[in-house]
């Protein structure tokens, strides 16, 4: 009865620490998100348990007899996401992690910056710990809880993948449709700024945007948070692919009689591009939006393990630079950190691709 009330007790002053101390401000920002993002869910598979398992997919015909409604084109596609089980495990995995990035405060036993470890040697703590099962981890060389930290880390990682794929996919739609309903000049204009971009090195021009903005003279730049100018330089570089592809397709529909008629019927160009045009292309975009985010938090490690990052910003890429000096007496600080960056993207890249194989409509059955 001790016990319970003990972990009760622990419990409650950790959910306290949480919400007055370490994350109030980031937290709510993200309730205020997740509850959005679940309402949204809710109402989508709603709708969609409609569309698959409805009571009216028997229709009456004009001649009396019972005709069977034939399906929608998200019903088919929900049908063939869900027979794929790599698919499934993979939306698991992203849902998980994305819970894990919100609600790792509860779940760290300890501080990720604090040492405490380094002052209980006896106990299986200290600089440099060996895996054990108070610290399942171990401890790094400054004995900070890595268990804690990789737990810790996964917000960073995550909030600059999505982030950063969603100013990519903004730009990147935005620009395509553009380029593909007006053609001419613009088209001309955007297509060209579009090959620059391709043709640049990424990782050299992130590099230097980078280390300009940590490192400059402005000291106004200097003090926006590391995972801002990550998310910045990885969604301002990050568009071209995507603009090319939106052009293609918008170009492709451009002329399809739907889209005639209602130029016919005096739709304004913004309402073409809106309601006729974007919807009907929003496959190819929705697949490389999530291999974006996979992209983001790859491209994100790597900046910060070649020193990009601040030292003081928990991430997995940080982490595993803080591991290079020990590597061979501690590999799991680095292969800690490193197999979840390998999980994760891996998660997003099999939930990408069994979405562009749902979303083909050559894949219907």
């Amino acid at each position: 009865m001790q016990k319970v009330e003990t972990k009760k007790q622990k419990f409650g002053e950790t959910l306290d620490n949480y919400m007055r101390e370490k994350r109030l401000p980031s937290s709510m920002i993200w309730a205020g998100f997740i509850a959005c993002v679940s309402i949204a869910i809710a109402d989508f598979f709603k709708k969609l348990k409609k569309l698959v398992k409805g009571k009216d997919t028997v229709i009456i015909a004009k001649d009396g007899t019972l005709r069977e409604r034939s399906p929608s084109q998200w019903s088919l596609v929900w049908r063939r996401y869900r027979k794929n089980r790599i698919a499934t495990l993979s939306a698991v995995l992203v849902v998980g992690v994305i819970l894990l990035a919100i609600f790792y405060p509860l779940l760290m036993p300890y501080s990720p910056i604090g040492t405490s470890p380094l002052f209980d040697a006896w106990n299986g703590g200290g600089s440099l710990s060996n895996p054990n099962l108070k610290y399942p981890g171990g401890t790094d060389i400054l004995g900070r809880d890595e268990f804690s930290r990789l737990l810790a880390g996964s917000e960073v990682s995550l909030t600059v993948g999505l982030f950063s794929s969603v100013l990519s996919v903004v730009i990147g739609v935005t620009l395509g449709a553009l380029a593909g309903y007006y053609r001419g000049w613009t088209e001309e204009i955007i297509m060209r700024i579009t090959d620059m971009f391709l043709a640049l090195p990424f990782l050299v021009i992130a590099i230097l945007a980078v280390a300009f903005i940590r490192r400059g003279r402005l000291v106004f730049l200097r003090q926006i948070p590391q995972s801002i100018v990550i998310i910045l330089v990885l969604g301002i570089f990050g568009w071209a692919g995507l603009t090319r592809l939106v052009n293609a397709n918008t170009k492709q529909i451009y002329n399809l009689d739907y889209v005639n008629a209602a130029r016919v019927l005096g739709a304004s160009n913004r309402r073409i591009i809106m309601v006729h045009i974007l919807p009907n292309i929003l496959a190819p975009i929705i697949v490389i939006a999530t291999l974006n985010i996979a992209g983001g938090i790859l491209a994100e490690a790597g900046l910060t393990f070649l020193g990009l990052g601040s030292p003081t910003t928990i991430s997995w890429g940080q982490m595993v630079n803080d591991a290079q000096t020990v590597l061979k007496t501690n590999p799991e600080l680095a292969l800690l950190p490193g197999f979840a960056i390998f999980f994760v993207v891996l998660a997003f890249n099999l939930l990408g691709d069994a979405l562009r194989d749902a979303l083909d409509p050559r894949l219907r059955e």
